[in-house]
């Protein structure tokens, strides 16, 4: 069924207006059909295409079938004739058919046709369309961003095409999202842009909606009286409209929230008829939805007027129908009230468990108000029992959903709103000066909101001290991770400024003695000091090299490109690179890789990975000594070991190996210098191929380093 009943009764509302034009008035739907089909029998080429897709938008809710068959239809012939506007328009109205019959999928894959199309013909009516359409799909999707990106890109293009009344739509659908997400003033903003943009369209319903959202606004605002009055506007517009078409549905809406705010007040004769006329128009219509909403509300009414019993069956109505229909939204507030009845009629353990499973749904639905309702009735509830830790327990619970309610947070994450900002900023460049008074008087009746929520927030402010002294919390961890950052930096250039330094500083001053030694002709120690030179250099690059990797790897700036590699090739590479040092040092080098073994990793991080590790062993080794590079399978990995008989390391040492805090660097044997750098630098390699390292290692007997990396 509808699995997000809210976007379903707002696009009912007016998605019969939402076409390629009016549609006029419901009674005359038949004849248009007629109409057309007549149309459809004289037309030849891009008319005959053109009248095929409005007709298949006219059809598409009774006959869906007939719809994407004149749609195809109508796609072919423009596919073959090259019109590339026809073809456009067949994609969109794919969409439509395709969104119509719950395969949101689809619909947005022909929706990405039509805008591709529309972007290479620079058509920007259809393009407001279909960026608003997407928005819809996202906002059912719960990607609240992704709906406002798109609703914001309809706007600018309707802006373009004159589009006002998908461009109301698109305001409209932004002030929803605003609203559910708790930021009431852009809310209120957005609304009245929707108002005004209707208004150009001289599309009467819409204004009548923006009307109507405006008083859910106030309603959630506790203001009562200002959304009583835009209800009321709203109601006089649906009327009007009714007596013409007979769409009753915006009759109904009004006088569900009229209703409502009746209750609230405790008037409730009022707030019974006000919702007995709105179940007459569901029985009407045969709307599940409404009439599900229209027992739901008289079930409250009969639990306010002490009629426990009658209410729990209207409840009991109210919830087969939502669970039918799967209105997941409605049913916390369904099981709220059934829990306060049976607890009205004694059932104490049964009414809390069914107000404990209401808080389960309105928690899982992210239902902040109704949240914030419910522990207040389980507060009261074990207030009531005598049940004080209880109680206090749940009076907590709702004093955080308050001020989280109270701050604008509802649904939203702090970092979101940067994202929301930016549209806005984007939304305001392209807008035009149509701010009037209507904007300015509301923005004086939002200053006497805002004031209200002052005053109310001053109950709170034993609540607002410890959410500073969390936020203060945080900011001391902020500086805790900055301080960490200032002593990576630190290590980096002190590392810099004495290892790099040295090592070229050394490299500098063998080469002014060869410089000296030619003067001289003392050619019989040039070989000697070319070699120390070559070793100086050599030890510098890797320093270097090691460095600007472990550089690249803090600020994140590796990438990895894992493919196929065959681990013989690599480790004989990296082994050639070393040719002088283990000459220099008679060191055997023994490989042993079980089987042709591959593994799935990035070339130039697992070669950086054991060059350092075999570094590291001839660093160790003593003159004639071996080391061992070796290669098996470990379940979905390959575990890999670099093995020299050298010194060895001592126990205490091991654990800080791999810390950069820790100045670990030893001389090796014939006292090659290093920083240590490289055994960090090749465990954060590591563990970005999802892989793990650790060493075995007794002194005098030398170490094994091994790590792994998935199998290919």
């Amino acid at each position: 069924m509808k699995k997000n009943i809210l976007i379903y009764i707002l696009l009912t509302l007016f998605n019969i207006h939402l076409s390629f034009g009016d549609t006029n008035t419901l009674s005359t739907e038949q004849q248009i059909i007629d109409s057309l089909r007549t149309e459809l029998n004289q037309k030849t080429g891009a008319d005959k295409i053109s009248v095929q897709l409005e007709l298949a938008l006219h059809i598409l809710n009774k006959k869906s079938n007939d719809a994407t068959e004149l749609a195809n239809s109508a796609l072919v012939s423009a596919s073959e004739t090259g019109n590339r506007d026809m073809e456009m328009r067949a994609y969109y109205v794919l969409g439509r058919i395709s969104f119509r019959d719950g395969d949101h999928a689809l619909s947005e894959a022909y929706y990405n046709r039509a805008l591709k199309i529309s972007d290479a013909i620079s058509e920007n009516w259809y393009k407001g369309e279909i960026h608003f359409r997407k928005g819809v799909i996202e906002h059912q999707k719960g990607e609240s961003l992704q709906a406002l990106e798109h609703f914001n890109e309809a706007i600018q293009a309707c802006r373009l095409s004159e589009n006002y009344k998908i461009a109301g739509s698109s305001f409209s659908m932004m002030g929803t999202i605003f609203r559910l997400n708790g930021l009431y003033d852009r809310a209120i903003e957005y609304i009245i842009k929707s108002k005004l943009n209707y208004q150009k369209a001289d599309f009467h319903e819409g204004y009548a909606w923006s009307a109507y959202l405006l008083g859910r606004v106030y309603a959630d605002l506790k203001i009562p009286e200002q959304a009583l009055e835009y209800f009321t506007e709203a109601l006089d517009t649906y009327k009007t409209l009714a007596a013409i078409d007979g769409n009753k549905n915006g009759i109904a809406i009004c006088y569900e929230q009229i209703g409502l705010i009746n209750m609230e007040a405790g008037k409730l004769e009022e707030a019974r008829r006000n919702i007995n006329q709105v179940l007459n128009i569901h029985s009407e219509s045969g709307s599940e939805y409404g009439l599900s909403n229209a027992y739901k509300n008289l079930g409250k009414i009969e639990y306010f007027s002490g009629d426990y019993e009658k209410a729990e069956e209207y409840l009991n109505k109210a919830l087969v129908v939502k669970q039918k229909i799967e209105d997941l939204l409605s049913q916390p507030g369904i099981f709220e009230y059934i829990g306060l009845c049976k607890i009205g009629r004694e059932n104490i353990n049964e009414g809390i468990d069914n107000i404990k499973h209401a808080l389960d749904l309105a928690l899982r639905n992210s239902q902040k108000n109704i949240q914030l309702e419910i522990y207040s009735k389980l507060a009261e509830t074990y207030l009531n029992l005598n049940d004080l830790e209880k109680a206090l327990y749940y009076q907590k619970k709702q004093i955080d959903i308050q001020n989280s309610i109270l701050s604008g947070g509802a649904n939203i994450k702090i970092e979101q709103l940067q994202t929301i900002y930016e549209l806005d900023e984007k939304t305001n460049q392209i807008a035009d000066l149509e701010k009037q008074n209507e904007i300015n008087t509301l923005k004086l009746k939002q200053q006497k909101t805002f004031q209200i929520m002052i005053i109310t927030g001053l109950i709170f402010v034993l609540l607002i001290s410890s959410i500073i002294f969390l936020f203060y919390r945080k900011l001391h961890l902020k500086n805790r991770e900055l301080s960490k950052i200032n002593t990576t930096k630190d290590r980096f250039f002190s590392i810099i400024a004495h290892d790099l330094k040295g090592s070229i500083g050394s490299s500098l001053a063998l080469s002014q003695i060869i410089a000296e030694d030619n003067e001289t002709r003392k050619q019989s120690s040039e070989n000697n000091y070319s070699a120390l030179i070559f070793q100086s250099l050599s030890g510098s690059y890797s320093l270097l090299n090691n460095l600007l990797e472990w550089a690249r790897s803090q600020f994140q700036k590796i990438e990895l490109n894992p493919k196929q590699l065959v681990l013989a090739n690599v480790i004989e590479e990296v082994t050639k690179q070393f040719l002088p040092q283990i000459s220099k040092k008679d060191i055997s080098i023994d490989t042993r890789i079980e089987g042709p073994q591959q593994v799935f990793a990035d070339e130039g991080i697992l070669k950086t990975t054991f060059r350092n590790l075999l570094s590291n062993a001839i660093k160790f080794s003593n003159p004639n000594g071996k080391i061992f590079i070796s290669a098996k399978p470990n379940n979905k990995f390959i575990e890999f070991s670099v093995q020299d008989f050298g010194v060895g390391i001592e126990p205490e040492i091991i654990p800080l190996l791999f810390d950069f805090d820790s100045n670990t660097s030893t001389p090796g044997t014939l006292g090659e210098n290093g920083t240590g750098l490289g055994l960090i630098l090749v465990k954060e390699l590591v563990e970005k191929h999802k892989g793990k390292i650790w060493v075995e290692s007794e002194i005098g007997k030398g170490s094994i380093f091994k790590f792994t990396l998935p199998r290919v």
